[in-house]
């Protein structure tokens, strides 16, 4: 993943397979980590994977984190949503494709909180994801609320608790909502 992240592959894999595509799913979680503006002009997500690499290390001027939610996050998000549409529209996957805009979890389904994820709450990453999703709506992609009620994370989950692992109830209904797409195609 970090190396077509790095290659920048999305949207070669997109046409490589754009005749395939039943579903394309946008989840925007990883947005939470912000981005690095490469000298060539193109984008890395500040990834885990990306900071185990030390790949940044080997690139000169090194660049800095950009973070979600800021004027300068938000403009480039702008101009790329745009383009992704419109590249999405000439692959005809446009109307193929889903956003889930999914809110953060503020507690756990055992009645704990949360603990904050980079100093940030659970509802104010919300707010910044549901930014993000309004900005690809704008652009004529189809985006999709989860309903707060499910924004509830679990210690049972694989990863653990976190803001952005949810119980149960949160992955069967997005799975309903992707088979509904797919029964209509």
């Amino acid at each position: 993943m970090l190396t077509g992240d790095l290659d920048s592959n999305l949207l070669k894999s997109l046409r490589e397979h754009a005749d395939d595509i039943d579903l394309l799913l946008v989840d925007l979680t990883d947005e939470r980590l912000g981005v690095h503006k490469l000298p060539d002009n193109s984008f890395v997500t500040s990834s885990v994977e990306l900071s185990r690499s030390e790949w940044l290390n080997a690139v000169s001027p090194k660049p800095g984190r950009i973070e979600i939610g800021t004027e300068r996050h938000t403009s480039f998000w702008e101009n790329a949503a745009l383009k992704f549409y419109n590249y999405l529209e000439n692959l005809g996957l446009s109307e193929k494709t889903l956003v889930i805009n999914t809110p953060w979890a503020a507690t756990s389904v055992e009645g704990t909180e949360v603990p904050v994820f980079r100093g940030i709450s659970a509802r104010d990453m919300s707010l910044k994801i549901a930014n993000l999703s309004q900005i690809l709506s704008r652009t004529g992609l189809e985006v999709i609320d989860m309903p707060e009620r499910l924004a509830v994370t679990t210690r049972q989950h694989q990863w653990g608790i976190a803001q952005y692992h949810y119980s149960a109830g949160a992955y069967e209904w997005i799975g309903k909502e992707i088979q509904q797409r797919l029964n209509k195609s």
